[in-house]
């Protein structure tokens, strides 16, 4: 078919309404909601009686277990009147398990300590306490080593092999022996630091 008689036949079907431009079905929507711009932090309910809480570039839909990720987000220990945190770090969240406050009132507790002149004890009792930490973490590592001492070697024969030298009894003895002195040395050398 010519492109003229093309023309012709959609000049008469625009005459006389059958045009697939004419006929053609749109659906449109009977309600629009409205956009509401929402604040960071501020809290609404929908119609379905869902709690909301924008955020800074989302929103998040509060349940059951908010109030427990709040608990989980919050410092319990920073004074509430000075505390900015609200977007916890990777260093916040560090000392939040130390001290159960933000880096910023950690820094601020600290500075404020030196200004009083307690900063020497609280510096001396938290290495003790971080050395009586590492020690419950040494003590697990010695039992590792003496489970480990135990091992006997399986030759492609299938025969044992053990090694020459002390008897296990022996060898379990000096590690413990050696370990309780350095832990005692330890421990004195941290507390004489500490006066």
């Amino acid at each position: 078919m010519s492109k003229k008689l093309k023309n012709v036949k959609a000049v008469s079907e625009m005459i006389a309404g059958t045009h697939k431009s004419q006929t053609k079905k749109t659906i449109g929507f009977s309600e629009v909601k409205s956009f509401i711009k929402r604040e960071v932090g501020e809290t609404w309910v929908d119609e379905d009686g869902n709690s909301w809480e924008q955020k800074k570039g989302y929103k998040v839909k509060l349940g059951k277990l908010s109030e427990l990720r709040n608990d989980l987000n919050s410092f319990p220990n920073c004074d509430k009147e000075v505390c900015t945190c609200t977007n916890p770090k990777r260093n916040d969240q560090k000392m939040k398990v130390i001290h159960g406050k933000c880096f910023d009132c950690v820094i601020n507790m600290e500075h404020e300590l030196k200004l009083n002149g307690g900063y020497g004890a609280y510096e001396s009792t938290k290495m003790l306490q971080n050395g009586k930490a590492w020690l419950t973490q040494a003590k697990l590592e010695k039992e590792a080593l003496k489970s480990a001492m135990k091992a006997k070697f399986i030759n492609e024969d299938g025969s044992f092999e053990e090694w020459d030298g002390m008897s296990w009894p022996e060898l379990e003895e000096k590690i413990d022996s050696e370990f309780e002195l350095f832990q005692n040395n330890f421990i004195a050398k941290l507390e004489t630091e500490d006066e």
